[in-house]
């Protein structure tokens, strides 16, 4: 039984209490999960086909068993619901628009505290500050703090082992406590300044710097005057930057819901009484009846650093339920937007305006974005609507570090989660082949029927490797139709004179079609991309910890010079003189000290 069977054939074991229902497909994984005071009311709304989304009608037409967890209330089964739906991403649900957690600043605890970037992980006796909504704004934050206030940003480790400053102290980015060049009371009036700093005491902050810049100018130590100036002005970056809200003990999430126009989710970050930024965490054009606000809320600080405080611009179903689990389970206060709140006016009209901002941004991106995908459709006569292009390369470092990856783009853009890499322990590309790797490859990503399948494929070949993909999708039962495409390298690897292929057209040129020709090059390019990066970190990694670490003489370049011609440690163990003899840059000292090694 399947699909609209199964799911009758459930309603009659159906619970009629609180809990959480679990779709799943033939692999047993769950493809939707659902809440419900009354579980087997709720799901017969299901029963109702032609009522439902179609992605919900597709959901039903591919279960093939549905699972009940019951709970004791109504609102146990909503925070069960948001984990599930966390802990498996079914491929059915509404999920945010991007689940990414954000940078955050800490101070650690000790004697000689570190000033870095994280995401997640921390201990309760850090100081942390943020969220900031990007890296490199994160980043180029910390580099000004250390540039003003002289905190260490290296590792407890190299800490401890430092024999001299580094090159930090040199650019007058650290104060080197490492080795004695601070004392621990100075090092802690640093820290001090830091935490005031980012605690909203700017203004005390810039009159004691401004005073010893007056001070050192005065005692004509004018490099020291000067350094302090760029301290002040670089602070003044940091504070352009935000926006003041209100006073600095104000500190909450303010959440705006937008359900006129569109619907959408912004939450705005206040620290300090400062607006350190915002993101867009759900969009849709239409309210969708499976939406749950509240769920998504949760499903957002599951995963993010939590404030004390939330604010929501109105009221929404399950209200009482999201307060009273923020507050029993994460120790968040929620509340309804409020005129007594500090700031909450001004937040209101300045997330609003972001939101509308970053709506339209989504609404061109996705005009763009089909506006490719329907010339993509007309181009090479492709019948079914395209809503997934996947596009796949292979890399190596030399013959070895075989990896595999594939990009996706869909109607929102480029979808790094959804991107993919496989890695190939021990392929040697000169016994078998670049081909080889691809059957692979494709191998591994039609071997589960769960996966969503594209619409499109473009890989970085001729018509063997379509070849080999067509052949692997009819092994693998699948009845989609999916159109392949392969781009053949131009002349010299000028990109003018590469050639498209299809299974049945050979050396397509797309001169006429420029959209259409950049389109399929930038798909190539990420895939190669990803691939690349991470066919280079399996052979740095492999460079890390090696067979040929504890060799006197066998530096990082002789080291990857001898993996990358053996190929792996396997290899490498079976080497006799001849084979060690061609490798460039090894002497006979060399070779003996690793024949010694191998037969150790």
């Amino acid at each position: 039984m399947i699909g609209l069977e199964i799911l009758k054939n459930r309603i009659k074991d159906a619970p009629q209490s609180s809990g959480v229902y679990l779709f799943k497909n033939k692999k047993d994984n769950p493809i939707y999960i659902g809440k419900a005071i009354n579980i087997k009311r709720r799901l017969s709304n299901y029963g109702n086909l032609p009522k439902l989304p179609r992605r919900l009608q597709k959901m039903v037409s591919q279960t093939v068993n549905i699972d009940f967890e019951l709970t004791e209330s109504e609102r146990n089964a909503l925070l069960l619901e948001a984990l599930l739906i966390k802990k498996f991403s079914p491929r059915y649900n509404i999920r945010l628009k991007d689940d990414k957690s954000f940078p955050l600043i800490k101070i650690t605890k000790g004697d000689f505290p570190r000033l870095t970037r994280f995401r997640n992980e921390f201990s309760n006796e850090d100081k942390v500050f943020g969220p900031f909504t990007s890296a490199l704004k994160t980043d180029k934050v910390i580099k000004i703090l250390q540039k003003s206030f002289k905190l260490r940003s290296c590792s407890d480790l190299e800490f401890k082992n430092r024999k001299r400053a580094c090159l930090l102290y040199d650019l007058k980015q650290c104060s080197a406590p490492c080795v004695n060049k601070v004392s621990q009371n100075e090092y802690k009036n640093q820290v001090d300044d830091t935490v005031k700093f980012f605690q909203g005491g700017q203004k005390k902050i810039f009159d004691k710097l401004e005073k010893q810049m007056v001070y050192f100018s005065e005692s004509q130590n004018y490099e020291k005057a000067a350094e302090l100036r760029d301290s002040i002005q670089s602070l003044n970056f940091i504070i352009r930057e935000e926006v003041k809200i209100s006073t600095q003990d104000t500190n909450y999430d303010y959440i705006h819901i937008d359900d006129k126009k569109y619907f959408s989710i912004y939450i705005g970050f206040i620290r300090y009484g400062r607006y350190l930024g915002g993101n867009l965490i759900y969009y849709s054009e239409k309210f969708e009846d499976d939406i749950d606000l509240t769920s998504l809320i949760i499903q957002f600080y599951l995963k993010n650093f939590r404030p004390n405080k939330i604010i929501i611009s109105k009221k929404i179903n399950g209200y009482n339920e999201l307060k009273s689990i923020m507050r029993d389970n994460y120790k968040i206060d929620v509340f309804l937007k409020s005129s007594k709140i500090n700031g909450v006016q001004k937040i209101s009209k300045l997330t609003a305006k972001r939101n509308d901002k970053e709506v339209n941004l989504q609404k061109q991106k996705f005009i763009n974005n089909q506006e490719i995908l329907t010339l993509m459709e007309k181009r090479f006569n492709i019948n079914n609507k395209i809503e997934r292009v996947e596009a796949y390369d292979n890399s190596f470092f030399g013959n070895n570090y075989a990896v595999a990856s594939y990009v996706v783009f869909n109607k929102e853009g480029f979808s790094i989660k959804d991107s993919r890499t496989y890695k190939f322990k021990d392929y040697d590309l000169k016994k078998f082949g670049d081909a080889d790797l691809m059957r692979k490859v494709f191998k591994s990503r039609f071997s589960k029927d769960d996966k969503i399948l594209p619409d499109l494929i473009i890989i970085d070949g001729g018509q063997p490797y379509l070849k080999i993909c067509e052949e692997i999708i009819e092994e693998s039962g699948i009845s989609e139709s999916i159109k392949l495409i392969g781009v053949s390298k131009g002349f010299k690897r000028d990109f003018r004179f590469d050639r498209y292929h299809t299974l049945s057209e050979k050396n397509l040129s797309l001169r006429d079609s420029p959209q259409i020709e950049g389109f399929i090059q930038k798909m190539r390019d990420q895939a190669h991309k990803l691939s690349k990066k991470n066919s280079m970190k399996r052979m740095s990694d492999s460079l890390k910890t090696s067979f040929l670490d504890d060799i006197s003489g066998i530096g990082k370049i002789k080291k990857m010079r001898v993996i990358n011609f053996f190929g792996s440690v396997q290899n490498l163990k079976k080497a006799n003189r001849d084979e060690l003899v061609q490798i460039k840059g090894l002497n006979s000292k060399n070779i003996k000290a690793i024949l010694d090694k191998i037969n150790g």
